[in-house]
């Protein structure tokens, strides 16, 4: 018999107050299911106003860092968030991260040194993926690929018929797992087929590496999020939201509890911010 792990703990003031009184602090969140809620049209979703305030807030305050890191590609994290894909962010802005780590908007910013292009050989194992994504999403109406940079996913939320979207994820994992070049990312009911192999703690690490916060808190919900919590660092903070194994350190349940670790989060920061800034008493 096997012992049944601990409940994880939610996110606690001593918590909020360890990361408020960081020198340097990088707040990296996940997207959909985190800071947005899921809907069947993509691009009909906004970050929930609790969390879209104290992104913005906390972006222009002092050794503050905000990251978006999502599986969604730059043109899409635009549309739903609202904010600027930028080349040269400056200290106050909310850096964009798409597509798992290989499309930073951030100019010469790549967690591998690669040119942010595809060779023709990627090319070529993009149209092969594509054509058998395109194939198995016609077995039902609801199921429908997402077109990426670097990558193809099959969506199956929306499926009329859950065993048969179930069917066709499985079908298309079949047809290109064992193609040379392919990387395979599942998430919740999709399976995203990429012609990289960039995850986002591949590029978390080496942000983190390439930066060195004294404090990182990561935030998110999905599979391909774990790959970003299991490169936090000790002292960092990573939160999961949801339920499911995770090797994060504290447990939300939903969107509406990120909205309120942000809240408390930026009151913190502020407050100990402004005792720092005040002028001694003689």
């Amino acid at each position: 018999m096997t012992d049944t792990p601990a409940p994880l703990p939610p996110v606690s003031d001593a918590d909020i107050a360890d990361l408020a009184s960081s020198p340097t602090l990088l707040v990296a969140l996940d997207v959909d299911g985190t800071l947005a809620d899921f809907s069947p049209d993509p691009l009909s979703v906004r970050l929930v106003p609790g969390s879209d305030r104290a992104v913005r807030q906390l972006c222009r305050m002092p050794g503050t860092t905000v990251m978006l890191l999502s599986g969604r590609d730059l043109r899409q994290l635009r549309i739903i968030t609202g904010f600027e894909p930028l080349e040269f962010p400056g200290p106050d802005d909310v850096r964009l991260v798409g597509s798992h780590g290989a499309e930073p908007a951030e100019k010469d910013a790549d967690a591998d040194g690669s040119p942010d292009m595809l060779t023709p050989a990627q090319v070529a194992l993009l149209e092969r993926i594509t054509a058998v994504a395109e194939e198995q999403a016609s077995r039902d109406e609801g199921l429908w690929v997402e077109y990426k940079p670097y990558s193809r996913g099959l969506h199956r939320r929306t499926a009329v018929d859950a065993a048969e979207g179930l069917a066709a994820t499985e079908a298309l994992r079949a047809a290109v797992q064992d193609l040379p070049g392919v990387t395979l990312t599942v998430g919740k009911a999709i399976l995203e087929v990429a012609v990289t192999d960039m995850t986002k703690g591949r590029y978390l690490q080496w942000y983190t590496e390439a930066t060195r916060p004294d404090r990182v808190v990561f935030i998110g919900d999905d599979l391909t999020d774990e790959t970003a919590l299991r490169v936090l660092r000790p002292g960092d903070l990573g939160v999961k939201v949801g339920d499911g194994e995770t090797a994060a350190t504290r447990r939300v349940a939903g969107t509406a509890e990120v909205a309120d670790v942000l809240r408390r989060l930026t009151d913190a920061r502020s407050l100990h911010n402004a005792d720092r800034d005040a002028p001694a008493q003689s």
